[in-house]
């Protein structure tokens, strides 16, 4: 386990179970709880559990059960062994849950928000990485930025809907700020990995970040990363947004770069051509998939 996320986490500790290790919570970390976590294949199959993603590489539920003397509710991710090049890579790194939880810890040492990480479990067998589990607390009322934007603010109407929908632009471009000038990377910051919880009492709506086994410090965040980061979300959230909305969003994320006609201009035409080119090549990849399908 990293040094990084073991300082962060110092209230977590390291459990065996079978050919399963556990880094979990000291709250969770009793006999029965530490059983019910190591076999976490089976949680996917009871009927508290509500299957969100499955897919080659991940597998997410939301699940109910009895943990730490009460109920609650966890999402939890797999992280699947699906191929040969990956069951060999992981003998050389860490598995996916471990690093979600490396994430984790990164994201509290930056002070940007996540959800709060229950245990992470691996299963090696001839020191390569059979499958892995990454358990989380549910963020009450969260909801990915995409859906938050089309359920909720593009609703409202009026000079209400208007001001929601900007103060919500401004408070996302400046997590945006936050994390890239801690020195933090996301290797995929779309909107579905950004939850949104609406602000309370005239406060600003909160954003937590999820998806973090690809987070990772940097010495110096590139200007090529900042720009994937940017045009990452401008093709997933983007496609819900106007121009005005757009330049909104960066105007707060470059701050006093904006002003500057020049740095404006070069920002905002990077974006789109890259945002454009990926979206030309994703389209063509397709269309070359359905023609060898139907060949």
């Amino acid at each position: 386990m990293s040094l990084t996320a073991v300082k962060q986490f110092p209230n977590f500790v390291c459990r065996n179970q079978g050919d399963s290790s556990i880094w979990v919570a000291q709250e969770f970390a009793g006999p029965a709880d530490v059983a019910l976590l190591a076999d976490a294949d089976r949680l996917f199959e009871g009927p508290g559990c509500e299957i969100i993603k499955d897919q080659r590489k991940i597998k997410v539920a939301r699940i109910r059960i009895n943990l730490g003397g009460e109920a609650r509710t966890l999402y939890l991710k797999r992280y699947n062994a699906f191929s040969w090049r990956v069951l060999f890579g992981s003998l050389f790194r860490d598995s996916g849950a471990v690093r979600a939880l490396r994430g984790a810890a990164i994201l509290l040492e930056a002070r940007i928000a996540t959800a709060k990480p229950v245990a992470a479990v691996e299963s090696r067998c001839w020191g390569m990485v059979t499958k892995s589990f990454f358990f989380t607390e549910e963020i009450e009322g969260g909801k990915t930025a995409d859906a938050y934007w089309r359920e909720d603010l593009s609703k409202l109407e009026g000079q209400n809907g208007f001001r929601r929908r900007r103060s919500f632009l401004r408070s996302l471009a400046a997590l945006f700020r936050s994390l890239h000038g801690r020195q933090v990377y996301h290797d995929d910051l779309k909107d579905a990995n950004i939850l949104a919880v609406e602000g309370r009492q005239n406060r600003a709506d909160c954003f937590f970040l999820l998806d973090l086994e690809g987070i990772r410090p940097c010495h110096r965040l590139s200007q090529r990363r900042r720009l994937k980061n940017l045009v990452q979300l401008n093709r997933t959230l983007g496609r819900h947004l106007r121009r005005t909305d757009k330049i909104c969003f960066l105007k707060e994320y470059l701050g006093r770069e904006f002003d500057a006609r020049r740095e404006k201009r070069l920002w905002a035409g990077k974006i789109y051509r890259r945002s454009t080119r990926l979206d030309r090549q994703k389209l063509l990849q397709g269309r070359m998939r359905n023609d060898s399908t139907a060949s």
